[in-house]
């Protein structure tokens, strides 16, 4: 039996309805941007990757070919960039997260990645809890509201 069917299986089995993880290394700006829509709240600033990095970007679809999960991220030199993670909110808390980012890692270091950054405002403690480290933080102003936003954290990861 592929992984993929062990996977899909794992998901049936976990979570109601039928999903499925599809992986990526072609760059899709729509994908991108339905991401970054979804994290518009949350993620004020979407970093941009450089010109040479490879794309990596996994969804999670339901049976209709919808997109309910995903993480768009991408290999700089020897770095996995994790740009956005998303998870609908129906699906939250069900380990589909910490997969997906998972699935990523897995991805980089087969391609020679020994680590991983990203950078959050609001999900800090998620990111510690999958073996990040707090390696930078800026509180952010809004100046056209005249207030601090929540600061924005930079996590790294070293792949053992």
């Amino acid at each position: 039996m592929s992984a993929k069917i062990v996977g899909i299986a794992e998901l049936q089995g976990r979570y109601s309805g039928s999903y499925q993880f599809n992986l990526t290394d072609e760059p899709d700006p729509d994908y991108r941007k339905y991401l970054a829509r979804q994290l518009r709240e949350v993620v004020p600033h979407i970093e941009r990757p450089p010109a040479n990095a490879q794309p990596l970007d996994i969804s999670l679809d339901d049976i209709e070919g919808d997109v309910v999960a995903g993480i768009s991220a991408w290999i700089a030199g020897d770095h996995l960039v994790v740009d956005m993670l998303w998870v609908g909110e129906p699906l939250r808390g069900r380990g589909i997260g910490r997969r997906l980012l998972q699935m990523a890692e897995e991805k980089a270091m087969a391609r020679g990645c020994v680590g991983a950054r990203v950078r959050t405002a609001k999900q800090v403690a998620y990111f510690v809890g999958a073996g990040y480290a707090i390696t930078g933080t800026v509180q952010a102003v809004d100046f056209r509201a005249r207030q601090p936003t929540p600061a924005i954290c930079w996590l790294t990861k070293t792949f053992v």
